[in-house]
């Protein structure tokens, strides 16, 4: 359940990293910083989702589709139903480390 749960924070980071960029220009959102680069969040957003997919693919196929589609769902529920700030979706990386480190892969 750990794993599920993980792999599907990782992959709602990614997507709400991703999706960051579009949201506030859609809202008229100051970018800050990123306005000279917005394309940084949208590439680290790709690969954390590429990152749990593949983590995903080899614990087995239902741990692919419980990550992504419970990884839309909580983006979802984080960037446009609550309307929360994305930088705590810079915690992404850091689970990812996580799930290399503490879970055990099957080959």
């Amino acid at each position: 359940m750990v794993t599920l749960a993980t792999l599907a924070l990782i992959f709602a980071c990614g997507t709400a990293l991703l999706s960051y960029r579009f949201y506030a220009v859609y809202c008229g959102w100051s970018l800050g910083e990123l306005r000279i680069k917005p394309h940084i969040p949208g590439i680290l957003g790709v690969a954390l989702m590429v990152f749990a997919i593949l983590f995903a693919s080899s614990l087995g196929w239902l741990h692919v589709v419980v990550s992504i589609i419970g990884g839309f769902v909580v983006a979802y529920l984080y960037v446009y139903v609550f309307r929360m700030r994305v930088e705590a979706a810079l915690l992404g990386p850091m689970l990812a480390v996580l799930a290399i480190l503490l879970m055990p892969m099957r080959f």
